[in-house]
Order: C-alpha cells, then structure tokens, then sequence
C-alpha cells in the first residue's frame, strides 16, 4: 500500500514540521520580548536588531 504510507510519512513530516515551527515561534517571541525591552531601557535599536538577527 503505498499511497498509505505516503500519506503516514507526509502526515509525520508536517506534525513535525509544524512542532519545530511552534517551538521557533515561542523561543523567537520570548527573543524579541527581551530585546524589544533592551531597546526601550537602552535606545539601541540598531544594536538590538543585530543581536535579534545574529543570535
């Protein structure tokens, strides 16, 4: 039967997929939280979008 498995396989990759998209969000989110909060107690936006992109 392979349009099952086909269809098991794709169904795994998306899950997957779509948990390492949740967790990047979460992590990028908490990222951005904190250096948004930088930038307003320091007034390096430049420096905090760096540090965003690099890290």
């Amino acid at each position: 039967m392979p349009q099952l498995n086909f269809a098991w396989w794709l169904l795994n990759f998306l899950l997957g997929w779509a948990f390492i998209l949740v967790v990047f969000m979460v992590l990028s989110s908490k990222n951005l939280n904190y250096y948004t909060n930088n930038a307003l107690s320091t007034n390096t936006n430049q420096l905090t979008t760096n540090n965003w992109l690099w890290n």
